[in-house]
């Protein structure tokens, strides 16, 4: 979520919907709200430094995680075109994603490894 906001240039209020426990004094409410704009930006240098990561980079090729961006149809084409285009379903379902590469490298870069 926070490489999301980031990447996309989000402009409205950044934090986390936390509430502290109910347990907590008004001076541990507000440490709370600290610790949460902390874990905050800790996350948003962890996104920055995964997307720029060549490992990264690579397993996202890989994966075709940047084609995932493209619309499934072209300027101008309806579902009808769409549906008259042969596809091979076989070689499809047969392919790998990688998608375990871009995951594991994801949790490394949370724990910090």
């Amino acid at each position: 979520m926070v490489d999301l906001l980031e990447r996309h240039n989000y402009s409205g209020p950044k934090h986390f919907d936390y509430k502290p426990a109910r347990t907590e004094s008004d001076k541990g409410v507000w440490e709370s709200a600290t610790a949460n704009m902390r874990t905050y930006l800790a996350l948003k240098e962890r996104a920055a430094a995964f997307r720029s990561d060549p490992r990264v980079i690579a397993a996202m090729k890989e994966s075709n995680i940047p084609g995932l961006t493209e619309p499934t149809l072209a300027a101008g084409e309806t579902w009808k075109d769409l549906a008259k285009d042969s596809f091979d379903v076989e070689a499809a379902g047969k392919r790998g994603y990688g998608y375990e590469a871009v995951d594991q490298l994801a949790l490394e870069h949370l724990m910090g490894i």
